[in-house]
Formats: C-alpha cells, sequence, structure tokens
C-alpha cells in the first residue's frame, strides 16, 4: 500500500491566554505544522503572537458565537419567562451568569446590590449558575455572604439552567463584573436578547460592549462603580431600551453563529488549497 505523502493541516483553536514562552526550539519545531491558530478574542490573537514562535499571518480571531434565532426576544415570552421566578412588571431584574468561581465577580454583584436595596424597593437580582467541579464551598460562602447581608429578599440563586433565552428574558440588566475573560460568552447572548449590559473593561471583552451604545463599562474589582452604572440603567428605560438593540445588532454583525460558521469553513477551505499547493510544487 502506498502511503500518502499529503502533508494534513493542522488547526488550533487558542481560547486561554498564557504567561509562558513557548519559542524555544520545541515549539518551533511545533508550531511549524500548525496552519492555523483561531484566537477566541484579539487579546488571546495578541497572546498568540506574543507567547508562541507561530507566523503572525497564520493568526486569526473568530470569536464565540450565539444560534441568534435561538437567543431572540421575539420568540420568547418575558412575562412569562418572569412569573416562574416570581416577578412582575412592576420590578426591574439585575441578572448575572456565570460559574460559581474566584474572580467571576460575585462578591462585587452582593456589594453592588446592598446598596442598591437601600436605594431603590423594586430591584431584584437573579443569579444563574453552578459551582464549578471542585468548589462548592465557593458558592456556599457566596450564598453564606448574601445572607449576612440581608439579601435573601431580593436574591434568588436559580442554580444551573438549560433555558438560557428563557431566563435572560427575565432580565432588564445583565451584570458581568468578572476580574478577566478571554472572551464573554453571556455578554453576546444577553445582548442578543436585546439586554443592556454593564462589563468590567477587561481582556476579551473589549471586542464585544461598546461603552455608551451597548452597554456601560466598569473597572474590575469595583463594586461601588457596578453600584452606580446599575442604578444609571435601572433608573432610565429608555436607555436600557435603546442599549439592549444596539446590542443585538452587534451581535447580528459579528457574533452570529451562522456568520462564523461561514468565516471556519474559509479557512479550512484555504489551509486546504494551501496542503494541494504544497503537494503539486
Amino acid at each position: 500500500m502506498k502511503l500518502s505523502r499529503k502533508p494534513i493541516p493542522i488547526i488550533l483553536s487558542k481560547r486561554v491566554g498564557s504567561f509562558i514562552d513557548k519559542k524555544d526550539a520545541f515549539h518551533k519545531f511545533t508550531y511549524a505544522h500548525v496552519s492555523r491558530v483561531l484566537a477566541i478574542s484579539s487579546v488571546i490573537h495578541k497572546n498568540v503572537i506574543d507567547t508562541t514562535p507561530v507566523r503572525p499571518d497564520r493568526v486569526i480571531t473568530l470569536y464565540d458565537s450565539v444560534d441568534t434565532e435561538l437567543f431572540s426576544p421575539e420568540r420568547v415570552n418575558r412575562r412569562q419567562a418572569r412569573q416562574q421566578f416570581g416577578y412582575d412588571e412592576s420590578l426591574i431584574v439585575v441578572g448575572f451568569v456565570g460559574r460559581f468561581s474566584p474572580g467571576k465577580g460575585h462578591e462585587e454583584l452582593l456589594e453592588a446590590a446592598g446598596t442598591i436595596r437601600k436605594k431603590r424597593e423594586n430591584v431584584r437580582f437573579l443569579v444563574i449558575g453552578e459551582a464549578s467541579y471542585g468548589e462548592p464551598e465557593y458558592e456556599r460562602r457566596i450564598h453564606s455572604m448574601a445572607h449576612s447581608m440581608g439579601l435573601d429578599d431580593v436574591m434568588t440563586f436559580a442554580g444551573f439552567r438549560k433555558d438560557m433565552p428563557e431566563a435572560m428574558a427575565a432580565f432588564d440588566v445583565l451584570a458581568f463584573p468578572s476580574h478577566a475573560e478571554s472572551f464573554g460568552v453571556a455578554l453576546i447572548e444577553a445582548m442578543a436578547m436585546e439586554r443592556a449590559v454593564v462589563s468590567t473593561d477587561c481582556d476579551g471583552v473589549l471586542d464585544i460592549v461598546v461603552d455608551g451604545q451597548t452597554g456601560l463599562y466598569i473597572h474590575p474589582r469595583n463594586s461601588l462603580e457596578l453600584g452606580n452604572a446599575l442604578l444609571r440603567l435601572i433608573d432610565d428605560e429608555g436607555l436600557r431600551t435603546a442599549m439592549g438593540k444596539a446590542g443585538r445588532k452587534r451581535v447580528l454583525e459579528l457574533f452570529d453563529q451562522n456568520r462564523q460558521i461561514e468565516r471556519l469553513e474559509q479557512v479550512y477551505h484555504e489551509v486546504l488549497r494551501e496542503s494541494t499547493t504544497k503537494v503539486t510544487q
């Protein structure tokens, strides 16, 4: 049997940054065989170039995406979505989505909620997510912190949910106080659902939110800024609506699942053509 000498294209997906320099002889040999590196965001794109010997022209930013037909406010009954959590239309609901893991900003959310609770009686906080593997103690600590702060009547911990479009339909605003992220899937999902967002201005998030247009930026680990930004949106329905519509428009342009699949297919075709060219030369 004759073995093919046609080179096999290798495409590497890079979703997490690294602080380790990988430009030694071993990695130079390894990355020489990589046809493309797909970086999840601009910050990861830069990190790949800074820390690896891969040629810059082989690094492509390919964002995570969302099914904008599934995550659409048009297909979800908002009233029913809110009723399942006991919310009527008189309440403003601040949503949070993320696993219980240090660095996601749960503490800042609780601190902001404590301040807002004293100023606005019509605000509720809905936390979606469960503990990461091996970190149940952190989740218990956050629940205990909420209880000790007297937030039981305004904060609901809903755990893991499979019906995220319906859960997000219950939100009026998404709070995203994460300390560092290579991207932010919860952000593009909420924006697809036409929800205004308050987000930290960190890392891969900078590719998603346009400050003042689709949401408001705050600094990481700053519960005071988080509370003030949330209050601004809580008190301004017109601004929430405008940011929500602008957010969905941005998702349709940059993070739509079908568009990203098309881009990925283009990458496959490019590397296959390159592989074929090398064989015929």
